[in-house]
C-alpha cells in the first residue's frame, strides 16, 4: 500500500474525527449555556418566591394587627402565589435535570469517539503510515 495513501487516509480520519468532535463540543457548550441560564432563572425564581414570602407575610400580619376581616383571603392569595412559585421552580429544577442527562449522553459520546480516533491511528501507525498532528480542539 502506498505511504501517501495511507497518510491521505489517516489525515481523513483524523480531520473527520476533529469535525465530529468539534460538533460535539459545540453541542456540549450549547448544552453548558442552557445550563447555565436555567440555573439563573432558577435562582430568580427562588428570589421572586422569599420576596413573595416576606410581602405576603408583612401583609397578614398587618391584618392581624388591624383585626382585618381579609385574613382568609390574604392567606389564599398568599397560598396561590406560593403555589405559583414552587411549580415554576419545579419546571425549572426539571428543565435542568434534563439538561444534565443529555450532557451526560454527549459526554459519553465524546469518550467513545475519542477512544475510537485512538484505535484507528494505531492501525495506521501498524500499516506504516503517519498520523497527521491532533488538531487543538481534541485537547
Amino acid at each position: 500500500m502506498d505511504p501517501s495513501l495511507i497518510a491521505g487516509i489517516a489525515g481523513l480520519i483524523t480531520a473527520i474525527g476533529g469535525t465530529v468532535t468539534a460538533i460535539i463540543g459545540t453541542r456540549s457548550k450549547v448544552k453548558l449555556d442552557d445550563i447555565a441560564q436555567l440555573q439563573r432563572k432558577l435562582d430568580e425564581a427562588e428570589e421572586d418566591l422569599e420576596t413573595e414570602r416576606a410581602e405576603r407575610a408583612a401583609e397578614l400580619a398587618r391584618a392581624r394587627a388591624e383585626h382585618n376581616a381579609h385574613i382568609d383571603e390574604l392567606q389564599a392569595r398568599h397560598d396561590r402565589e406560593l403555589s405559583r412559585h414552587q411549580g415554576r421552580i419545579d419546571a425549572l429544577l426539571e428543565q435542568l435535570t434534563e439538561c444534565d442527562r443529555q450532557l451526560n449522553r454527549l459526554d459519553r459520546l465524546v469518550i467513545a469517539m475519542r477512544a475510537y480516533i485512538g484505535r484507528l491511528s494505531r492501525a495506521v501507525l501498524d500499516y506504516g503510515g503517519v498520523v497527521p498532528e491532533r488538531p487543538s480542539e481534541l485537547d
